[in-house]
């Protein structure tokens, strides 16, 4: 009996200084794998060695769950920059700052961060730096005050320009010599203008003018208002313009109303081109698309004797090449053509989303070239009015669908290529 006790105490010994030298391998792991690779070790080593004393377990285990807590908070919070592109998807769902991860951050963590946050005032800023150039000076431009009142029984309108504001300066003194034109579109031979103030940048006109014009006109007419810089020994200065589309925008006219409207940045006056008034007819059976240009008015004078000698030219484009054109007759002397003439194209319906045509008011010279006065353009990639045109000719065919269009300048978008 003594002996085997004594073989039993030795065998202890030995697998106690197994243990130890166990538990100073696995530190060693530790530094080296890590503490998941530890954790599974020791594991292992508690099921081949149940008779390691109790003690020892919970020293190693504590020691383990030390170890793993401090690593954790080392690493985990570095990982930012590899969530950043996740963390910008959070917000549709939770908040960062609501993630637990069952650990005590570190006090860096509490340090307030810009990384992976929207700063509102850098969007804010960008919005100002887009804006349109063109937009940016017209806020430059200053306003105009002017009044509107309409005399029923004598069928006048009367425009009284007050005052101007907040003007640019045009010259080099750091002041401006301005005055207005005044027009009621779109008839501009007639035309007033106000005296020229000397030297300031805030002048009060207070000049009235009277345009004849019957009540039943007043809603198809413009004012447009041009403010100029006056200059004796050159070409008059541009400050800009103002054009009040709608004559009843603040009253019936009934009395005299007093507007303010920003003056628009402009370096030449805008001139109408004149308008043309035609009818679209589409034949799905036949494949034939009539258009009928019935007539023009107050078109641009091209000639020195303030006529015109228009006619209508006709191209039918695809993909911006020209297929076909025809004309009508030209009508002498004269911005207010009548034609009533038919020009029709035969086209197939399952080509009508491919075409568009382009209408070319023309102005004709028996000795130079002919003169473009204006042109509109109608057909499924078109703009505005000349899409809503051909879209209601496709909604009720076989029906005449007459509209106005305003003639534009010609744009590249605009140019036809020849076959």
């Amino acid at each position: 009996v003594p002996w085997r006790n004594k073989a039993i105490s030795s065998n202890l010994a030995v697998l106690q200084s197994e243990a130890g030298c166990n538990k100073e391998n696995m530190a060693d792991k530790l530094k080296d794998t890590g503490a998941i690779s530890f954790l599974e070790a020791a594991v292992k080593i508690s099921h081949t060695s149940p008779d390691i004393p109790a003690e020892v377990q919970m020293s190693m285990k504590d020691h383990i769950m030390r170890r793993t807590r401090i690593q954790r908070q080392t690493t985990e919070p570095a990982s930012s920059t590899r969530h950043i592109s996740f963390k910008r998807h959070l917000p549709r769902q939770m908040h960062v700052s609501s993630v637990d991860y069952g650990m005590d951050p570190p006090a860096v963590a509490e340090q307030p961060t810009s990384i992976g946050r929207i700063k509102p005032e850098l969007y804010k800023q960008k919005s100002v730096d887009s804006e349109d150039p063109k937009k940016e000076a017209a806020k430059t431009c200053g306003k105009i005050n002017f009044a509107l009142k309409y005399d029923y029984e004598n069928e006048t309108l009367t425009v009284r320009i007050l005052r101007a504001f907040d003007l640019p300066a045009k010259d080099f003194c750091g002041s401006s010599d301005p005055y207005v034109k005044i027009y009621l579109l779109p008839d501009r031979k007639r035309k007033f203008q106000t005296r020229v103030h000397r030297k300031t940048l805030n002048p009060t006109f207070d000049e009235s003018f009277h345009f004849p014009v019957p009540h039943e006109e007043l809603a198809s007419r413009k004012l447009h208002l041009s403010v100029f810089d006056f200059d004796r020994f050159s070409r008059h200065d541009m400050i800009g313009e103002v054009i009040l589309e709608n004559l009843f925008e603040a009253s019936d006219l009934s009395r005299e109303t007093s507007i303010w409207k920003d003056i628009q940045y402009a370096t030449t006056e805008s001139v109408d081109l004149g308008e043309i008034m035609f009818s679209l007819c589409y034949l799905p059976t036949a494949g034939r698309l009539t258009l009928t240009v019935i007539k023009c008015r107050n078109l641009k004078a091209m000639d020195i004797t303030g006529y015109s000698d228009p006619y209508v030219k006709v191209s039918l484009l695809c993909d911006g090449r020209r297929l076909k054109k025809k004309k009508t007759t030209i009508k002498k002397n004269t911005l207010n053509p009548t034609y009533n003439e038919a020009i029709i194209f035969d086209i197939p319906p399952e080509n009508m989303d491919q075409v568009s045509l382009l209408i070319s008011v023309m102005d004709y010279d028996r000795v130079g070239h002919n003169e473009i006065i204006g042109v509109c353009r109608v057909g499924v990639n078109a703009e505005g009015l000349g899409r809503d045109h051909w879209n209601e000719m496709l909604a009720y065919p076989r029906k005449p669908i007459a509209h106005w269009h305003p003639l534009v300048e010609v744009k590249k978008s605009f140019k036809e290529v020849p076959r």
